[in-house]
């Protein structure tokens, strides 16, 4: 008894808000590191219920956190799997957990979540029937745990059907931030952001491993390229265009893509029936997104890619980013989400531009 009380208090210290203290500037982890490193199978939400409620709640559960995202192939980012809450010891170092409680049964599962929270599952009522409880790094670092109480099944089902979007949004931003520590993890390329800085009118926070790839600084055009043996080539570009005026919509970005392609990727090439496009949110700005498949006809091969096009009002600039992924033998969409999250470190960074000489004026 002693120690299930330590525990439920230990938890009740640890509970936070996914997304908070997250820095702007930084790329600290922000995880517990006294505690273990969590195991492999990010991919995999392991998900413990009682047999009533995994039998009516299934169905639902697979549908809102396997979601499906274009690339190439349909990918998920997770796959759920039910274990059994006796061997639930073997689970406290994998990344993703998912507890769902009956509160007034006294099934195996739902014992279990009262025992260690009593607080949150003694205090349901008519007033508050159900509740979501979020615990980042609760027995390993860069863990995520859901726990989904009700007052009784019904609640419970129909409570966890209401927020499937902020359960997978939970399993999800965790995920990245797993992807943002993996990616700065070795650091930073220092010369190429303080070239960026000196020459370019943006810069963002370019990691070690990624390297120039194609660079044409009269023509506002600079790639990158991460390529690493049995994983995803992984290609980061920018381009830029003074515009005394806003002319940044779905036409521009789908004309300025295809020419990218032909004049900087050796041809690539997308079709219609291939792609999506769609209007975005980039961090501050109000843009446009265009992602799926691209193909390259002169040397027979494809990938996944995603661009960001967006005008910077103050600047007078319009911008185009884009992430694109090269890996045949397997998946890209955490690929794609890793060139995403460099991406939304971009920061604009100079007083004014000479246009006639497109030289950066400090």
């Amino acid at each position: 008894m002693q120690n299930k009380v330590i525990v439920s208090v230990l938890l009740i210290l640890v509970l936070i808000l996914f997304g908070c203290g997250k820095s702007k500037s930084s790329h600290e982890s922000y995880t517990d590191i006294r505690k273990p490193i969590s195991w492999g199978k990010s991919s995999v939400i392991f998900a413990f219920a009682d047999d009533k409620v995994w039998d009516y709640g299934r169905l639902e559960i697979f549908k809102s956190l396997e979601r499906d995202f274009f690339t190439t192939t349909n990918e998920k980012l997770f796959n759920v799997q039910r274990e059994d809450i006796s061997k639930i010891k073997n689970y406290y170092k994998f990344a993703n957990l998912l507890f769902l409680c009956d509160t007034s049964s006294n099934y195996p599962t739902s014992q279990y979540v009262k025992s260690i929270i009593p607080v949150q599952t003694s205090s349901l009522s008519d007033l508050i029937p159900a509740d979501i409880i979020a615990v980042k790094d609760n027995w390993s670092q860069n863990q995520a745990v859901v726990f989904l109480i009700g007052k009784d099944i019904e609640t419970l089902l129909l409570y966890t059907f209401q927020k499937s979007n902020v359960i997978f949004n939970i399993y999800k931003d965790s995920e990245i931030r797993r992807i943002k520590n993996l990616i700065y993890k070795p650091g930073f390329n220092k010369e190429e952001i303080e070239y960026q800085m000196k020459h370019y009118p943006w810069h963002f926070d370019l990691p070690y491993q990624y390297l120039t790839f194609r660079r044409d600084d009269e023509n506002n055009f600079v790639s990158y390229l991460l390529r690493v043996e049995k994983h995803p080539d992984r290609f980061l570009a920018v381009y830029w265009e003074n515009m005394p005026e806003d002319n940044v919509n779905k036409q521009w970005l789908w004309n300025k893509r295809l020419e990218l392609g032909k004049n900087y990727y050796e041809g690539d090439e997308f079709s219609p029936e291939d792609v999506t496009q769609e209007k975005t949110h980039f961090l501050s700005y109000d843009g446009y997104k265009l992602y799926g498949r691209w193909q390259n006809p002169n040397h027979f091969i494809g990938g996944a890619f995603v661009s960001f096009a967006f005008y910077d009002e103050k600047q007078k600039i319009g911008y185009l980013i884009d992430n694109a992924v090269f890996f045949p033998e397997g998946n890209k969409l955490r690929a794609l989400l890793g060139l995403e999250i460099i991406s939304k470190t971009f920061k604009t960074n100079y007083k004014g531009i000479n246009e006639k000489k497109n030289k950066v004026v400090f």
